[in-house]
């Protein structure tokens, strides 16, 4: 499990999510806590020879270290490529030593990151699938599967929205048939979420 403690300030005073912080700050080394898992059957790794475009900022980076593990694991050929962000590159990097180490050893093609708070204008995962674009649909076009992993509310609605700008700006196809394709991406399977 990835948990990040949730902590903001409310009206003049500090908050903090009671089950985050519990594990963070109140649960000694070796404690026990329970937990449910709920498992998402439709959020399954592409078969190893498949490419893979993996979009997990914070927290919904957790499946992809799995992902990568997996294609370590299994030597898969196929390639992946991770987009990843949080708010600071010295303090919110999760997992940073191991996608360095995958990226050395060729379980991970290639990275992209963003760093919201470490720069004066706001940088986002789906800002790095625009600048990336060209590169995105030539993957796309090759058979890779799409995932995105995280926040609900905001993230995973502006990383699909990015995504019909991309097919749109770069195979030059109106709105609408942009949709179509991202649609048809989800209908066969390879554009998959599991966000919360």
């Amino acid at each position: 499990l990835l948990i990040s403690a949730v902590r903001y300030d409310s009206h003049g005073r500090a908050r903090k999510g009671v089950a985050s912080n519990y594990v963070a700050e109140r649960l000694k080394r070796g404690g026990r806590v329970r937990v449910k898992l709920k498992p998402n059957k439709h959020f399954a790794i592409a078969p190893a020879d498949k490419d893979i475009i993996m979009v997990g900022p914070g927290t919904g980076v957790a499946p992809f270290r799995a992902f990568v593990q997996e294609r370590r694991a299994t030597a898969a050929k196929g390639r992946s490529w991770l987009f990843f962000g949080d708010r600071q590159f010295t303090h919110d990097f999760l997992y940073q030593l191991d996608w360095q180490e995958a990226l050395k050893d060729g379980a991970l093609t290639r990275m992209d990151v963003a760093f919201s708070r470490d720069t004066p204008g706001k940088v986002y995962v789906q800002n790095k699938l625009w600048d990336r674009r060209h590169d995105l649909i030539e993957w796309l076009d090759g058979g890779a599967s799409f995932y995105v992993c995280g926040d609900a509310k905001n993230m995973a609605k502006d990383v699909r929205a990015t995504l019909v700008r991309v097919f749109a700006e770069v195979k030059a196809l109106s709105p609408e048939v942009a949709e179509q394709a991202v649609a048809g991406l989800e209908r066969d399977k390879r554009y998959l979420q599991d966000t919360y």
